[in-house]
């Protein structure tokens, strides 16, 4: 676990979590808001460091607690994730099952549960009764990219401490750092604010693909060619398999690249996140016609939450486009 990322887009955080310890003013639960990619979970162990390592310089990094927390291998550390979408309460049971328990090695004991607004409600409850039976050793980090959903008598237990929005420059340049093309580095830093998960659909392999049709479509819709041929030629590899997600990234790109087509004709070119692609294009001038096409590329996404054939979907989308 590497906190230099954090402590460099999140130093209000951190400021408040280390007066926080050195003023021993620590509460035994904490809930860390904010959208994805804003370090959430690196916080949670930067706190179980300051509340583990043996060092002088807190957290030093260095002591045999502190390897541990950043190897994943710490066993006074408790992750919890949802399994299916879902934070069940045998996952909260077996938490408290675990805490009721003498551990083998004396010190803190800290939990996290990502996502916690995805517990059910039996799960929830169930944590609220932990929560009010917690040892004075120990602590609840619980993360949330919703805070409106989480249980009202949650947040009541806990301290919520917001996440600043990483700022999207610093999440290009991270992508370019590592070697990504600017104009992918930039779409990627559209779809998602956290550069690990970007660089792994990289290497999940679909992602590319998915800009480059993206492209070809685009660059058709503009020429006025036969836009859904296009896409019924180059798109085999999204219909692989019924994950939809590659279908919602797929139509997320076609209205960011839209989106951009519109910011050429307003002027806006600082806007614009296709910048090599779009300067490729021919004029244009008719801002109501790409405004109705993007509206008919946000309906097909309204679309894909219901059970229907993808084709057929398509081939209306692309034909109302079109027209």
């Amino acid at each position: 676990m590497d906190f230099s990322r954090f402590k460099k887009t999140q130093k209000h955080v951190v400021q408040l979590l280390e007066n926080s310890y050195k003023k021993n003013r620590l509460v035994h639960g904490y809930l860390f808001e904010g959208a994805k990619g804003t370090l959430k979970l690196e916080a949670a162990y930067y706190l179980a460091s300051l509340l583990m390592c043996t060092g002088d310089n807190k957290p030093c990094g260095e002591c045999l607690e502190c390897q541990r927390i950043k190897k994943g291998i710490h066993p006074r550390i408790f992750y919890i994730e949802p399994i299916q979408d879902t934070i069940r309460k045998e996952q909260i049971d077996d938490l408290e099952r675990e805490f009721s328990r003498k551990s083998l090695e004396e010190g803190v004991r800290v939990f996290i549960i990502k996502d916690i607004e995805k517990a059910t409600l039996s799960a929830s409850n169930s944590l609220l009764k932990f929560l009010e039976e917690m040892g004075d050793d120990n602590y609840g980090i619980l993360l949330t990219e919703a805070l409106p959903n989480v249980l009202s008598t949650i947040k009541s237990r806990m301290q919520i401490i917001s996440f600043s929005k990483v700022d999207r420059q610093e999440i290009i340049d991270e992508y370019i750092n590592k070697g990504i093309d600017k104009e992918i580095a930039r779409v990627l830093s559209r779809i998602t604010n956290d550069p690990n998960e970007g660089l792994q659909m990289i290497n999940d392999g679909k992602i590319l693909d998915i800009i480059d049709l993206v492209k070809k479509c685009s660059e058709s819709i503009v020429l006025k060619k036969r836009t859904f041929l296009t896409f019924y030629e180059e798109s085999k590899f999204l219909f692989e398999n019924n994950d939809k997600k590659y279908h919602q990234l797929f139509i997320d790109i076609l209205i960011l690249i839209t989106n951009d087509r519109l910011y050429k004709i307003l002027g806006q070119d600082e806007e614009i996140t296709f910048k090599e692609t779009i300067e490729k294009y021919p004029l244009e001038d008719d801002y109501q016609k790409v405004f109705k096409q993007l509206e008919k590329m946000i309906e097909a996404k309204g679309r894909l939450k219901y059970n229907i054939n993808l084709d057929l979907m398509y081939m209306q989308m692309f034909v109302e486009i079109m027209r």
